[in-house]
């Protein structure tokens, strides 16, 4: 990890309420690949309230958690490109990192 100093002057644009995204991942078997749920998550506080519902939702699954950002291209939304908060996906070759937060 690198931590650095910055301009906040470069920041074009603010959001107050991203839109996240979080996959539940479920794998009992790799040999036959993982099995995923997708949700939206809108008008949440912040990022923690997210985790919460996530942690508390997730059971016996592993997760990924996102916040969309739209492409554009002009003035015109060409699709939604996701930010990687946390998490991993299985099926993706490599290793796993596991990641907790916690909220003092």
């Amino acid at each position: 990890m690198i931590a650095e100093p910055v301009d906040p002057r470069d920041v074009r644009q603010d959001v107050d309420h991203p839109v996240y995204r979080v996959y539940f991942w479920h794998q009992p078997d790799p040999a036959w690949g993982a099995h995923s749920w997708e949700w939206r998550i809108r008008d949440a506080r912040d990022v923690f309230e997210v985790i919460g519902w996530a942690e508390a939702e997730r059971g016996e699954r592993t997760y990924q958690l996102f916040v969309e950002e739209l492409m554009e291209e002009g003035n015109a939304a060409e699709g939604v490109r996701l930010v990687r908060l946390a998490g991993d996906d299985p099926t993706r070759a490599g290793e796993g990192v596991n990641i907790t937060f916690t909220r003092e």
